[in-house]
């Protein structure tokens, strides 16, 4: 079984299209759209300091079309999937889980018989969510993308706001900062530093394609060969409470081929790069080889 670890759900890295245009930017400023500057550094993750062996480094994001008045892009099977900019300005209206997000990523939970529910509107001076990095990929018009780094937000509230205001087609959660993200430019060299991140580990269908005897491959998944990642979402998930303790995890779809999965103990958002290379591979085992056949 093979895992990388990253420091965001899906940060989107790699190559672009020769028909889409790209532009990166970071913003002290999350409610201006003024001063906009080009900035090609990516957003800090495990697999920078820490990339898994054997792995190579991919993009996340789907590719996307130009559209008269959508966006659209290639699903596993080949098929266009059409994007509508109404209906995501409706799902972040109506069902875009702000309330529990924001609670999670603070790591700072209500006293008993209190609820932070309702909007989040105060800030604890325990909560990491000021610190937190968020990066929004906007599509102000059909296969033009801005990816703009360092947001953060003092409450859920805020980062509903920001959310709804922006409709970003994709949100990356990054590394937990000594400084709040907004502030980094007006802080001296080498004083923003990480001090916090989650263990993430993202486990693909494409991992096993040399043992996939379905007829699947890349990102074409069917029920058969889905039936390997749930195998290895019981496997990890043993490895990780019983042979290293590990107790607040959280597996994910990545929303393509595979699973994430999230470790959220405070040792597990505190380890090292070494640590992290070295819980990586505890479980990983290369598939397909002379030795696996045995």
């Amino acid at each position: 079984m093979t895992a990388e670890t990253t420091a965001t759900q899906g940060s989107s890295k790699g190559g672009e299209s020769s028909d889409r245009r790209k532009r990166r930017i970071e913003e002290d400023d999350a409610d201006s759209d003024e001063g906009e500057a080009e900035f090609n550094e990516p957003m800090q993750t495990d697999e920078d300091d820490a990339p898994s062996p054997g792995r190579k480094q991919r993009p996340v994001t789907p590719e996307k079309k130009p559209a008269p008045s959508s966006s659209k892009s290639q699903s596993g099977g080949g098929k266009e999937m059409l994007f509508s900019p109404e209906l995501l300005r409706a799902y972040y209206s109506r069902l875009f889980p702000y309330d529990f997000l924001a609670d999670w990523l603070s790591y700072d939970p209500p006293a008993p018989g209190q609820s932070k529910s309702g909007g989040n509107n105060k800030t604890s001076p325990r909560s990491l969510l000021p610190r937190r990095e968020f990066s929004f990929t906007l599509e102000p018009s059909p296969g033009d993308e801005i990816y703009v780094r360092y947001q953060s937000f003092l409450t859920g509230s805020d980062l509903a706001a920001a959310v709804k205001r922006r409709c970003p087609t994709k949100i990356d959660i990054g590394a937990v900062f000594n400084h709040s993200p907004r502030d980094k430019n007006a802080l001296g060299e080498g004083k923003f530093k990480t001090d916090q991140r989650e263990l993430v580990f993202d486990v693909d269908l494409t991992d096993y394609d040399g043992v996939r005897n379905c007829g699947c491959s890349g990102a074409k998944i069917c029920n058969r060969c889905w039936k390997m990642m749930t195998m290895a979402v019981r496997v990890m998930d043993v490895g990780l409470r019983d042979d290293f303790g590990f107790e607040h995890i959280a597996w994910f779809y990545s929303g393509r081929r595979g699973v994430h999965a999230w470790i959220c103990d405070e040792g597990a958002r505190t380890l090292s790069n070494e640590g992290r290379s070295a819980v990586a591979s505890y479980f990983e085992v290369s598939m397909g080889t002379e030795k696996n056949k045995e």
